[in-house]
Order: C-alpha cells, then sequence, then structure tokens
C-alpha cells in the first residue's frame, strides 16, 4: 500500500519535542438533507454571511442602504477603493467614503473620486441626506454625479467586466457620460418599499472606444466601437420603488425589487420627451435544504415620446439571453425572465479551506422591440428562449455556464465564465 504519511521518523522527532501533531482533515460531505440550513455540520455551523443582502444593481452606488449598513458593523464611517479597466476610460480609479448613524437623525454622506487615465477625465459623485422625522424613515436627498456610465440593464460589476476584458478582449457594456444633480424625498415602508421622488437634470455625453487599450490574450480581436448616444439634457422626474432582501443560512427566500417610472420634458423642459417605466423584480427560494430556485423577471414599457439611445431597452448576452449576441435586440418595449435551479453537490471544509460544488439548470426567455404606437404587445412577438446548464463554487466565486438558443436545433453551445451570479 501507499507509505503513511507523515513518516514514522518526522512523527516520532515532532512527538519528542513537544510539538501539536494534530492533522488537519479535509472532508468532503454531501449537503446533509435532513437540516433546515444545508451548511449545517457536525464541528459547527457554517452559513450564508448575515450580510449577503441581495440588490438589484442600479443606481449610482453612493449611499449604503440603512439596514445594510446596520448589519454590517457599527461604525459610523467606511472608506473604500476601487478600479475598473474597460475600452473607453482604460484604466480608472475611484476612491469613495461615507458617513452615516442610521440610527440617529444626522445627515448621511456619501461621496466618490475618481480618475480615468485613458481619457484623463476626472468623475466626482457626492450625495447627501437628512432624515426629517423619527425614526429616519423620510428623508430629503440632493446629489450631483459625473462619470462614466452605461445601461443599467446591462449589470456586470466592474471587477468582472475588467477582468473580461483583460483576459478575453471583450467588454459587455456600453458606456457614455453622464452628469447632472438632483433632488429627491424618501419614505421608507416597512415590509414593503422605499418609494421615492426625484427630479433630475442629467446632461448625456458620447464617448469613442479607445482601440489602443490592450488585453493580455486575444490580442487580435478587434475591438467593438462604442456606439454613440443622443446627446443633450434630460430633465425629468422619477418615482423609485427599491427593496433589498437579507440572505441568511435559515432564510428560505428573499424577495427584491427596483422600479421605475420615468418622465421627462414636458413642462420641465429639456432634449428629450418620454415617460419610461422599467421594473426589475427578483427572489431567491430554498427549495429543499440543499436546492433553491433564483427568478428574475423584467418588464420595459414606453408610454409615449421617444427614447434615446442610452435610455432604450437591450436584451442579449450574459445578462440575459445567454445564447445570444450582447444586446442582440433592442427597443422601447421589453420583456424577459430568468430561472436558476442550483443544486448543491458537496462541500470541502477544515479550519482554512471552506468551499464546494453547485450544479445549475437554468433558461432564459423574452426579448426588446419597438412598437411606435407603445403597445406592450408581448404576445405578437417571436420570444427567445435560451437554456442550458453550468457548475459553481459554493460561494459563487467561480461560474461555468453552457447555453444554447432552444429554438434553433442546429444552434451552437456558447460558453460563458462568470465570476458572480448573473442574478
Amino acid at each position: 500500500g501507499a507509505p503513511a504519511w507523515p513518516p514514522r521518523a518526522v512523527w516520532a522527532g515532532a512527538v519528542a519535542a513537544g510539538e501539536d501533531t494534530t492533522l488537519e482533515v479535509l472532508r468532503f460531505t454531501p449537503y446533509p438533507l435532513d437540516s433546515l440550513d444545508y451548511l449545517a455540520m457536525s464541528e459547527g455551523e457554517v452559513s450564508f454571511s448575515q450580510d449577503d443582502w441581495l440588490r438589484a444593481p442600479f443606481g449610482d452606488d453612493l449611499l449604503t442602504d440603512p439596514d445594510q449598513w446596520r448589519s454590517a458593523s457599527g461604525r459610523t464611517h467606511r472608506t473604500g477603493m476601487g478600479a475598473e479597466y474597460n475600452r473607453v476610460d482604460g484604466f480608472r480609479i475611484a476612491l469613495s467614503h461615507q458617513i452615516q448613524r442610521p440610527e440617529t437623525m444626522l445627515p448621511r454622506l456619501g461621496a466618490r473620486i475618481e480618475y480615468s487615465f485613458g481619457r484623463e477625465r476626472g468623475g466626482y459623485g457626492v450625495q447627501l441626506e437628512q432624515p426629517l422625522a423619527p425614526p429616519g424613515r423620510v428623508a430629503f436627498g440632493v446629489s450631483m454625479v459625473r462619470r462614466t456610465d452605461h445601461s443599467e440593464l446591462q449589470q456586470m460589476e466592474d471587477l468582472e467586466n475588467s477582468l473580461t476584458f483583460l483576459f478575453a478582449r471583450q467588454d459587455f457594456r456600453d458606456y457614455f457620460e453622464r452628469e447632472g444633480f438632483g433632488a429627491y424625498v424618501s419614505w421608507r415602508v416597512p415590509d414593503f418599499s422605499t418609494v421615492s421622488l426625484h427630479l433630475r437634470n442629467d446632461e448625456y455625453r458620447s464617448l469613442p472606444a479607445d482601440h489602443h487599450n490592450r488585453s493580455w490574450f486575444n490580442t487580435d480581436t478587434p475591438l467593438r466601437e462604442n456606439p454613440e448616444v443622443n446627446e443633450g439634457q434630460a430633465h425629468a422626474g422619477i418615482l423609485r420603488l427599491e427593496r433589498l432582501a437579507l440572505r441568511t443560512g435559515r432564510t428560505r427566500s428573499g424577495l427584491y425589487h427596483w422600479i421605475e417610472l420615468e418622465r421627462a420634458g414636458g413642462g420641465l423642459k429639456g432634449d428629450f420627451e418620454y415617460t419610461r417605466l422599467l421594473a426589475d423584480v427578483r427572489s431567491v427560494l430554498r427549495l429543499t435544504p440543499a436546492s433553491t430556485l433564483a427568478l428574475r423577471l423584467v418588464a420595459g414599457h414606453t408610454f409615449e415620446g421617444a427614447l434615446p439611445r442610452q435610455k432604450e431597452f437591450t436584451a442579449g448576452g450574459v445578462d440575459g439571453l445567454r445564447a445570444h449576441e450582447f444586446s442582440e435586440f433592442r427597443g422601447n418595449e421589453m420583456a424577459l425572465g430568468q430561472a436558476e435551479f442550483v443544486l448543491g453537490l458537496w462541500q470541502m471544509r477544515n479550519s482554512m479551506v471552506e468551499g464546494g460544488l453547485h450544479a445549475i439548470v437554468f433558461a432564459d426567455f423574452g426579448r426588446a422591440w419597438s412598437n411606435p404606437d407603445h403597445e406592450f404587445d408581448l404576445g405578437r412577438q417571436h420570444v427567445q428562449m435560451d437554456g442550458g446548464f453550468g457548475l459553481a463554487s459554493a460561494e459563487d466565486g467561480i461560474r461555468i455556464y453552457l447555453a444554447r438558443d432552444l429554438q434553433d436545433p442546429g444552434s451552437d453551445l456558447v460558453f460563458s465564465l462568470r465570476l458572480q451570479a448573473p442574478f
């Protein structure tokens, strides 16, 4: 048989020297199916982080939600640094800082300053929010921002998109510059949503792709051009509903959403006139102790007016319809549904290593389209449907997907590597 480890002489020497000879054992264990917490183990309990908040990735991300802030730590301030690498900015760095004490009536402040080396252009963001009455559920706020922005439906995070561009020379965003200011009133309605009314003045500018930005691999692949946007100022009133969900090892479900009704032009003037609704609703369901079902439903509708290009709805690519090209479908109407069934296969754990493997089955369906009469006529559209399977690490650090167009028997499998759950 195989020789014992460690060798007997080494073991005896360690015992004589009084050293700790306890061996760390790496255990591979099937997910127990008879426990509410499917990560519970005989040596202790491992669960989702108590700070695992589910949030639709919209907005300028200058201020952390007060409930999320409370759960993270008791600190009154927090500083962060970030970096991004894309085809218009090149390398961009950012420094952010927040000050808030949600248990008091003191103002909350979030600020960010950034610099794009490729464009030699600085950016900034400042948001100040003042609670108006105890216990701080009603607040008034103001904000100013200048940033390299992209469609809210292109939701790959900065780090993941940067690594994709650096290693694979693919950029899953279309960019423009947005500079503006606004004011709002918000009301945190318990067990429902944060309801807010905004008045904003934003100017949009086109950005060209810089073809001199380098990648480490696929260096001969030409960069995709960055499409121009409709430049001008948008004066808009916005009604917004946003809800986060806290997921823990014992939480069986989480329902969260971002719903926004935006009216630009009219009595507010500006260069654009439209009324646009975007709703993104998501849920995570614990079906069994070892399996979850993640669901996402997105709907977009234009009631009147002409959407500028930067406000059009898009579908296709890693953010939805994963067997289709990036933003293959575009228009003033949209419907998208996504579902992922995730099954825990096994886990491995000792005092230094924790991980495991999940199997994934998924389906995406929907499309974006244009209707000149502003009718949401989904029943008359050729709805696309993609599906496939994948594997993921236990903490969603790495996900591998194989997707296929289910309506085309001759379609090829589309491979994608993700560093986060898509929703």
